[in-house]
């Protein structure tokens, strides 16, 4: 009988075995990796919505204590509101003015036909996260809020 050399044919095997590993270990890592940016772009969105809201809710109790004066703002300027701050400053600089990632910018438009007793509030928070392909435009993602803000305090006389 004749013996057969299996040394060659162990070592194809050994090899063949670690190549699927490494593909399957890197198959797990790359499923990890897009889930761990999915997991913080959802963090950011969910952020950025949440900025927006306070805004607007900032914006709409301004416009129901004091109509007048918010009647009175400038319309088709963009404006910023930085966190912690009530006042909307019209020198908005593109960095970030809320927890150092974001940027909070309200417009102000006046009546139109979808807002026509009022003035429509656009308020928009953009963010970045190094994966913008347009150099000029560092912020790409944004989440923006619209509503239409009226006066609604008027009292009628009989």
């Amino acid at each position: 009988m004749r013996k057969i050399n299996n040394k060659g044919q162990t070592l194809i095997e050994a090899l063949v075995a670690l190549s699927v590993s490494t593909i399957i270990i890197a198959a797990i890592t790359m499923a990890v990796i897009t889930g761990m940016n999915n997991a913080t772009f959802s963090k950011n969105q969910n952020l950025a919505t949440g900025f927006a809201q306070q805004g607007m809710d900032i914006l709409h109790q301004q416009s129901q204590s004091d109509w007048a004066t918010f009647d009175g703002m400038a319309t088709n300027i963009t404006y910023c509101l930085v966190q912690n701050e009530t006042t909307l400053d019209s020198d908005c600089p593109d960095s970030p003015n809320i927890n150092s990632s974001f940027v909070r910018k309200v417009k102000i438009e006046p009546p139109s036909a979808g807002c026509s007793s009022g003035k429509k509030v656009s308020v928009t928070v953009s963010w970045g996260d190094g994966k913008c392909t347009d150099a000029g435009n560092k912020y790409c993602h944004n989440v923006s809020l619209d509503s239409c803000f009226a006066q609604t305090n008027t009292s009628t006389n009989p």
